[in-house]
């Protein structure tokens, strides 16, 4: 059977945005000479960079099937072979036929010795058109952490940096599609989020260091 395409999966995502009016031709002209000057960059960071709000971008890149995998984004980036890749992927592949589950191809990466935790994070952040914050010695708001539930900070590792009338930022530590979607449930209509990410172990630590285990607040 034929697998149906989303409309405009053949454009470009500089094209789509184009076209939906998120960006003008002039901004994707300037984002253009920025990729061509820095080829290791995604279009998706450096509009972002130029201020194009990064939900739209990454709404862009979901609904029209234009976001990298981490893999891919590794290889490009000359931290893997495509040999080591499909070693992962192989890999990968035993464990779930076994095991039932799917481990992330970060960790397995990790485990093969190919890359360090810093490569991934940064096929992470380009997979997901997040910026890297650091978070070491960082001290979390108790009362912004409540916006989102502590507990549910705590588990998911996340981080409210602020939170005002019309934006929240967040970092995240593993970012996937279901959080960012649990996210957008929780917070009240209209409100902007911005996604930022940061090392599991900083997030954890900083976390950490305001956690009271018997005050938690659920999670609505």
């Amino acid at each position: 059977m034929e697998s149906k395409s989303r409309p405009g999966s053949e454009k470009t995502l500089g094209q789509i945005l184009v076209d939906k009016g998120i960006i003008s031709r002039e901004q994707l002209d300037r984002a253009l000479r920025v990729k061509a000057e820095q080829p290791g960059k995604y279009l998706g960071e450096i509009l972002f960079e130029m201020g194009v709000p990064q939900e739209k971008i990454n709404r862009a890149l979901y609904y029209f099937n234009k976001r990298r995998t981490i893999g891919e984004i590794l290889v490009d980036q000359k931290l893997i072979t495509r040999e080591q890749l499909e070693e992962a992927l192989s890999k990968q592949k035993k464990i779930k036929e076994k095991w039932g589950h799917t481990r992330p191809l970060g960790l397995l990466l990790i485990e093969l010795g190919y890359i360090n935790s810093r490569g991934y994070l940064t096929a992470l952040s380009k997979h997901f058109n997040m910026p890297i914050l650091s978070m070491k010695d960082y001290q979390p708001n108790p009362q912004l952490q409540k916006v989102i539930g502590e507990r549910y900070a705590m588990e998911r590792k996340i981080i409210v940096l602020d939170n005002s009338a019309k934006t929240i930022k967040l970092v995240l530590a593993e970012p996937s599609t279901q959080i960012m979607e649990e996210l957008q449930k929780a917070i009240p209509p209209g409100k902007v989020m911005e996604f930022y990410l940061a090392g599991y172990g900083e997030i954890d630590e900083s976390l950490r260091r305001v956690a009271d285990p018997f005050s938690f607040t659920q999670y609505r």
